[in-house]
């Protein structure tokens, strides 16, 4: 039978086997086995509490662990079924026989939320009631975008709106594009959502009221556009799912409900609680809630941290009944005792830190696995240039050049494991896994450890995976392909200097200069006379198209736009065999099909006039020019696998949920003088954006008194400590910090939480007074420096 790997321990089966009529919140620590507590409670649902499969919702934050639920569900719920009707048939009753023979562990409703209610609200349709279209983030940006109108708001107000929406960025500076302005404007829209701000309250009299109307009014028309083309966004479609539950008519399938969990609660939104808890007590369900306070990451989406640490209270308000249970994972199956330590000693570090984690006080992590002889590692460099040598050089010794031998520092060889170890089993993580700066004042964008990282490990036969690492517009392979669809679709501005000029186009001058670089590519390319393959010529292709796009030459009367990308792919080989190059693939594939469900001409290329060159300048305005104009991004759901050969780079975001055997995290990279535009990565000296805009909106919305007790700047220093957490607590054998020396030397200005700098500005690494005279470096440093 398969099953858990390892018995429950004790902590764990009080969870699993706890009273079902109490709600439940587990404060699961890292590496504590979660998910095996989550899948083996809804399991005893069903085998102790009788309550059938699909009367038990189980939620995650992501689609990938959502699939991991369901596949142990199944894996673990269908033998133990099975053996319970086959060894103990003779204990058995004949009513729980029945209800054992019928239970099929494939009906759990089990998935994210939103696509929960996705997928009720469409069974859920009366009889003459469209099907809502529920729209991925792609479109959504698109739409809010255009429909929208961000940029003639921004053209209106100039300076006024675009200095509002600063106080929401990362750095505090303006947003330089339409991307960069539709993605603050995203975030206002879904806090109006799922925070349910008084837009009165929002645009209420005080300062930037020019620029909060614009905003609302943004707000206004999107909703508008959506109700009218029955779409719903994410944020939409939780409220209409609220509203559908409580206006009394409880979808059908969750008429019986009888149990909810409710993993990485921590992560929740308000709009979220709303529906789990109105949920439960129109069904006085059995409520189960996953999560870590400490390990929560997405407050920049709307989550609320305080939801989760106030549950028992709000629970027992909202649902009456008893008192919620409090219960805590604290033993660790992941991580050696050297890297235990340190992460419990990391979020112990700040007493600032104490009174915004759960009470009463969680216990300390407690370590399970073996000492493997190796400490915390730290490889400090005077620059990213060299850090970047030296670390590829590691990676290389220990993935291709049989392991980095043992010696004085460290005792035990660092090697491979030497029947499947790839470079895919080592992670670099970091806070922004961007390979260039961003251009300032005209200059080209400089180069960031990430590039100098791809370049040494490419010098030595090694590749990495950082699809995230550039904005699409900016990829090399990208910019050809587009210039090939742009030459293809839009023949007559061959000569043309500002990169498409169809009659009625109007295009951002940012777009204008993406077209104009993807066509000199692909000129280039053309030039070069590329040569056949697999027997078809490429000018063959190309003249196809543009004879259809030019002169209405074609036996069909219509091509879908993607027609013509995948048309051309033979002759731009990454593509094909490079995992970087699909995902970027991927993307621009969803975002066009997407297009198709806001296009006038849904994303195709029409042969007779009027509408062949209308048909054309949709695909150029709603196609091409949002990867333009940056708003188009790498989403996570669309990323494969890690691959097992390429050295994985991901923002510590991205690796919320997983564990590597080698976890390098980047802390100071960046920081080799005390930047104050790097302030707010390392050692914020003002508030963070999130903080600003939730400090903005607390009087417009219900949830807002439940943040502000904290200061914004005591919450932006919070949300950098469980950042860094998180990425301590990743690594299964190895943990390695790196960055540049300035941030380790005893005197240093650049302070950094990541370095156990408290709010205070005491420096733990750092023996206060000192003993003797102040060494180079920090003489308490809990790493071994390599």
């Amino acid at each position: 039978m398969r099953g858990p790997k390892r018995k429950p321990n004790a902590q764990q089966e009080n969870c699993i086997t706890a009273v079902t009529g109490t709600p439940q919140l587990i404060v699961a620590g890292p590496g504590s086995g979660k998910t095996t507590v989550l899948v083996l409670r809804a399991l005893r649902h069903v085998l102790v509490d009788e309550i059938p499969p699909e009367n038990i919702v189980i939620t995650t934050f992501t689609r990938k662990a959502a699939k991991e639920i369901r596949t142990r569900l199944i894996e673990w719920g269908q033998p133990i079924i099975a053996e319970a009707l086959a060894e103990k048939a003779s204990k058995l009753t004949a009513k729980y026989r029945a209800f054992l023979e019928s239970v099929d562990i494939n009906r759990f409703l089990t998935g994210t939320l939103d696509s929960l209610c996705e997928e009720i609200l469409a069974d859920e349709r009366g009889p003459n009631e469209r099907q809502p279209t529920v729209i991925e983030a792609f479109a959504a940006n698109q739409m809010l975008s255009r429909r929208g109108d961000i940029w003639a708001e921004s053209e209106k107000l100039g300076d006024k709106f675009k200095d509002y929406l600063s106080r929401y960025t990362l750095t505090g500076d303006p947003p330089l594009t339409l991307g960069d302005m539709t993605r603050v404007v995203r975030t206002l829209v879904d806090r109006f959502i799922q925070d349910e701000v008084d837009i009165k309250k929002y645009i209420g009299p005080g300062q930037f009221l020019p620029a909060r109307k614009a905003v609302a009014n943004i707000f206004e028309r999107y909703c508008k556009y959506l109700a009218e083309t029955n779409q719903m966004d994410f944020a939409v479609l939780e409220r209409v799912f609220t509203q559908r539950i409580e206006s009394d008519a409880i979808p059908e399938k969750l008429v019986k409900l009888r149990a909810i969990l409710i993993d990485e609660y921590q992560d929740t939104n308000p709009l979220q609680e709303r529906i789990y808890l109105s949920l439960a007590k129109a069904s006085k369900a059995s409520v189960t809630v996953v999560g870590d306070d400490d390990q929560s990451l997405y407050r920049f989406r709307g989550a609320t941290i305080e939801l989760f640490r106030d549950f028992v209270k709000r629970a027992q308000v909202a649902l009456g009944g008893p008192k919620p249970d409090i219960r805590y994972l604290v033993a660790n199956y992941r991580s050696t005792p050297a890297i235990v330590e340190f992460f419990n000693a990391f979020v112990r570090n700040d007493p600032d830190f104490v009174p915004a984690r759960i009470h009463p006080p969680k216990p300390s992590i407690a370590h399970t696995q073996p000492h493997n002889g190796i400490p915390v590692l730290g490889m400090f460099r005077d620059s990213a240039e060299e850090l970047a040598h030296d670390l590829a050089e590691f990676l290389h010794k220990v993935f291709r050049a049989g392991g980095r031998p043992a010696d004085k520092q460290i005792p035990e060889p660092i090697r491979a494991n030497e029947k499947d170890g790839d470079l895919g089993d080592a992670v670099l993580l970091a806070s922004t896994v961007n390979e260039f700066k961003r251009p300032f004042m005209g200059q080209p964008a400089k180069p960031r450890f990430p590039t100098f990282l791809r370049d040494e490990m490419q010098n030595r036969g090694m590749a990495c995976f950082n699809p995230r690492g550039r904005a699409l517009r900016d990829i090399p392979e990208v910019q050809l392909l587009l210039g090939l669809v742009l030459e293809a679709i839009d023949p007559s501005t061959a000569t043309a200097p500002d990169g498409v000029v169809i009659p009625g186009m109007a295009v951002t001058n940012i777009a204008r200069q993406a077209f104009r670089a993807w066509r000199a590519s692909a000129r280039n390319f053309t030039n070069s006379k590329p040569k056949k393959v697999n027997g078809i010529a490429f000018g063959g292709v190309l003249d196809r198209w543009q004879m259809l796009t030019r002169d209405g030459k074609s036996a069909a009367t219509e091509w879908p736009v993607l027609d013509v990308f995948y048309s051309f792919l033979p002759w731009v080989a990454r593509f094909q065999n490079d995992p970087e190059c699909q995902v970027y693939l991927e993307a621009i594939s969803r975002s066009a099909a997407q297009a198709a469900t806001f296009s006038a001409y849904r994303s195709l290329l029409l042969r007779d006039n009027p509408h062949r060159q209308r048909s054309i300048q949709g695909v150029v305005r709603d196609v091409l020019a949002p990867v333009a104009d940056d708003l188009i991004e790498v989403d996570e759901d669309i990323m494969p696998s890690v691959p097992r050969d390429r050295f994985n780079l991901m923002t510590i975001h991205q690796a919320k949920g997983l564990e590597f055997p080698l976890v390098i995290v980047d802390v100071a990279s960046d920081f080799s003088t005390n930047h104050a535009k790097q302030r707010f990565r390392r050692f914020p000296d003002k508030p963070s954006a999130v903080a600003v805009m939730e400090d903005d909106l607390a009087a417009a919305t219900p949830i807002g008194s439940l943040r502000t007790p904290r200061t914004a700047l005591q919450r932006s220093f919070e949300d950098i400590i469980r950042l860094y957490y998180v990425s301590y607590s990743r690594p299964q054998n190895i943990l390695m910090l790196v960055g540049c020396i300035p941030s380790l030397r005893y005197k240093t200005t650049i302070k950094n939480v990541a370095t156990f700098w408290t709010a205070g500005q005491n420096w733990t690494w750092r023996k206060t007074p000192p003993v003797r005279p102040p060494p180079t470096l920090a003489d308490n440093l809990p790493i071994t420096l390599l």
